[in-house]
């Protein structure tokens, strides 16, 4: 499991790192950041942890930051 995790990982960093030479970025870091979105959306969903405001306004924040990215061309 570990060795799987492990593989993935350099994996998401390679992925990252080739959008970064054919995308902006500042668009690529944002996006990276959605991950804080992803993180609770499993928590709540399949670890049952509570959805709190602090875990809410940080989501909504996420984003509306990369929305404003996105469209602000």
């Amino acid at each position: 499991m570990g060795i799987a995790v492990g593989v993935m990982s350099y994996g998401a960093t390679w992925l990252a790192i080739w959008a970064m030479t054919v995308a902006p970025l500042a668009l690529v870091s944002a996006l990276r950041e959605t991950s804080v979105v992803f993180a609770v959306i499993i928590g709540v969903v399949f670890l049952k942890e509570r959805l709190s405001l602090v875990r809410l306004v940080s989501v909504a924040t996420t984003l509306i930051g990369t929305a404003l990215l996105k469209f602000s061309r």
